[in-house]
This record gives C-alpha cells, structure tokens and sequence, in this order.
C-alpha cells in the first residue's frame, strides 16, 4: 500500500503520494549537447487517470473479480502490474488465465474494493476500524509499498513445509502440512500436484524428490516417476505452477539455492548414481549444466553457504555410505573435497543456518554441525533413535527435525526442536502420521488464512 498520514484522532487515515498532495506533474528538460531528454512527469498520472476511467466505463476490461456477492470488472494487465498475486495468476499456464470470471477468497467485498480503488487510483480511505483489514487484504495480494512492508511483519509467519512423503506402509501422501510454531497453527496449503486416479491406485508419484525453497517459492523436482519433473508452489496464489522440465532424470537427488539459481545435484536415474548438476534460471525458465560431482552419490545432503554449495555424504552405491565433502564454486565452475564427515552417512539431510551447515538423518542418531568458514565439523546433540530420510529446517531462528525412520524401519510422527540460544533438544509436536522420504522447506506465509490445528491431529 503507499505511504500514510496517521494520526492521533478519530479522523480518517488517508493515503497520499510522496509530496503529500495530488498536483500533476512537471515537463524536465535535461539537455546535454545536442540531446534533450524531456521527462514528462505528468504522464503516469495522465495513464492512470485514463485506466480508472476505462474502468468506470466498464471498457476494455477483460476480467471480473467475484467477491460475495459482488462483481468487479478490471483490466488484467492493471491487477497484474500492481500485485505479484495477480501476476503470478495470469502470467503463468493456470485456469484462472483465461476464466472470465475469477472467484477471490480470503477478502470481504468492501475490502476488495477498496484495494481496486487504490490499484486505479493510489488513493484509499483508511480508517482505525479498516485499517487491519486493508494491510492484510494488501498482504494477500501483495499491494505492498517499502514503507508499508515491516508492518506486514505482523500478519505474516515464518512457518515451516512437511511436503509429500511415504507413511508407514509405504503409501504415498500428497498432503502439504504447513506448521507455524509460534502460533500453534496450521495453514491451508494445496496437495501436490497429482489426480484423483493416481492417489486411488496409489501411484508413487512424488517418492523421494527433492525440494528448496527460492524467493518465498518452493520448487520441487524428480521422484521416481516424475524423474524430469519440476514444479513451482507460489505461496500468493496457493497453486503449484509446472516450469520446464530438468535435462536428466533423477530421483533421491538434492536441490539448492546459490547466486539466485535453483541446482540439482546428483541423485539415481533407475540405473546408476549420477554426477550430473543442473542449474535453473527462473528469469529465462531454462536448465543448464554445470560442473559434475567428483563422486556419483545419492541420498546425501546438500546445502549452500555464502557463494558455495556443499554435497556432504551419500551413497555411492546401494549398499555403501561416504563421508566425503565436496564443494563447489561457481565463480570457477569447479569442485574440491574438504574436510570429511566424522561418520559415513546416507539417507540424510543438511540446511545452512546462521554460520553452520547443520547435518541429520541416517543411521547416525545425531545432528552434526559443519563449519565452511574453519572447514571443521562437530557432535551438537544426540538421538535416542536413528532418524533416517527425516527432514530439517530453520525456523524462528530455531531448527525444526521432522518424521524420519528408526532402526526398525518405522516411520516417525515427532518432531524435534533444536535451540541454539539455549542449546537444548525438545519435542515440538506429533504429526497427525510419521513420515518419511518428505520435503522440509521454510517460508513466509500470512496469518490470516491460517487453520487452528484440529486438537488430537497435532498434539503439542
């Protein structure tokens, strides 16, 4: 939302542009030599007072926004220039693209309209009793000014993502469990993508794919029957949005962020353990190689930190386990080894916090703390069981261990709460069934469409 005027009385709030008042613009000459530049600062509110007509009019306008029971005629290109939500709707292949009329949930009629008048106008009545309302509808809709972006702090959480997985007997669930730790709640997030007909015949669909999260948006890519596939979650829309396809196949592989690039790493393609690495662009929505792994792994961690990624363990084949390191720099496009593990592991996990790389899962009924800085490696705390192909990630500044199976094979409902500042291990909560083989991920999401956790499907 654009910046506003508060004040101690029971007068409205209103909202005015930088220079507190509505005059048009000015015509700046700027010459330099035999150039002149004239900067017509009048003409973005000429265009906007041109839009907003259109839209009294009802002309040009190609969608309808439903709200209750109210309906709003808009231009697409005007809602998908001031708000990433809308963007991400129409600018991606999803149904609302080409739908005439678009149902809009999580805002009342009154609010919605007030957001059209200011995406049209820039100016909105603001008000005590409003003003809740308007920042969180602006939240949802991402209408956010960098003035206005810390308040949206209060209605939004850093939460944490159980994506996918197997249960106990094997089957396959495509539920998405988002947990918000602070507030003892759960949010409302969409399945993954998967048909009715291949959850009915228990398709393994999403079995052991890799996920990371990138700008607040969760990608995910292989599984044993979707080798080349890769999906985008977009958290503003709740959708999952299908992005090009990776070069080479692959599943209990790795993914990570480094530079403002998704990298998948290594991994098994039905045959062998592959030393492939691919990088994505989002801006270009491409994939290209980049330098293989000096050893073919699979089911080992992976985790950047600062300008490097780092694959750590694995296993070279089905039977073995390593304790290598390796590190790569893509300022050279090259790997190096460094300091091993102080154990052989596979099937295990690794997220960067803080200046660490923090290691779990596997046989080794620990967590592990890797430091790139020293290129040293430390026991942080021990298990009571093993908690191999478990998930970790930071979370309020704390890190979160979830599912996992034990030395008996069986799947894990706890999760697991390492605090730093305090250095003590806690069990956090109990998840309505164990899993394993699933996705951990953070990002931000906003309150206001969070669910109460139903008592006794996740107990505290």
């Amino acid at each position: 939302m654009g910046d506003m005027v508060e004040k101690s009385s029971e007068e409205p709030l209103v909202s005015l542009d930088n220079e507190g008042s509505r005059k048009m613009g000015e015509l700046v000459e700027v010459s330099s030599g035999d150039k002149v530049k004239f900067d017509d600062t009048g003409l973005s509110m000429v265009l906007q007072n041109g839009l907003e007509n259109l839209r009294l009019e009802n002309s040009l306008t190609d969608v309808i926004l439903c709200v209750d029971s109210m309906e709003f005629s808009c231009h697409r290109v005007v809602l998908a220039a001031a708000s990433n939500y809308f963007r991400a709707m129409f600018c991606n292949d999803l149904k609302e693209k080409y739908e005439e009329k678009i149902i809009i949930q999580g805002v009342d009629a009154t609010t919605m309209q007030m957001l059209l008048d200011y995406t049209y106008t820039s100016q909105v009545l603001i008000t005590k009793q409003n003003v809740q309302k308007v920042l969180e509808a602006a939240s949802l809709f991402q209408i956010i000014s960098e003035r206005t972006k810390p308040r949206m702090h209060e209605f939004q959480s850093e939460v944490f993502m159980i994506i996918g997985g197997c249960t106990k007997d094997e089957k396959f669930v495509a539920e998405v469990t988002c947990l918000d730790p602070l507030r003892r709640s759960r949010l409302e997030v969409a399945k993954l993508p998967i048909t009715e007909q291949e959850m009915e015949s228990e398709n393994k669909k999403w079995v052991e794919f890799a996920c990371i999260t990138l700008k607040n948006e969760v990608y995910i890519s292989g599984g044993k029957e979707t080798q080349h596939d890769v999906w985008k979650y977009n958290s503003s829309i709740n959708k999952w949005i299908q992005i090009e396809y990776l070069n080479i196949g692959r599943w209990r592989h790795k993914m990570a962020v480094l530079g403002g690039k998704v990298y998948v790493v290594g991994g098994f393609d039905g045959i062998q353990r592959i030393n492939s690495v691919e990088t994505y662009d989002p801006f270009h929505n491409c994939w290209s190689e980049a330098a293989p792994l000096m050893v073919n792994v699979s089911s080992f961690a992976a985790a950047s930190y600062k300008k490097k990624l780092y694959v750590i363990g694995g296993g070279p084949n089905g039977k073995l386990a390593t304790d290598k390191t390796q590190c790569y720099d893509p300022a050279t496009n090259n790997w190096s080894l460094k300091s091993p593990m102080p154990v052989e592991a596979k099937c295990i996990n690794a997220v960067s916090f803080r200046d660490h790389i923090y290691v779990v899962g596997g046989a080794m009924k620990a967590l592990y703390s890797y430091s790139p800085l020293q290129d040293t490696w430390c026991l942080v705390t021990q298990f009571t069981h093993e908690r191999a192909s478990c998930g970790i990630s930071p979370c309020n500044n704390k890190l979160f261990i979830t599912g996992g199976r034990d030395e008996k094979n069986e799947v894990i409902a706890t999760v697991l709460c390492w605090d730093p500042e305090t250095q003590r291990l806690t069990e956090e909560c109990v998840l309505p069934r164990g899993v394993s083989h699933h996705g951990s991920v953070t990002l931000r999401k906003s309150y206001t469409h969070i669910r109460r956790i139903v008592p006794g499907a996740v107990s505290v």
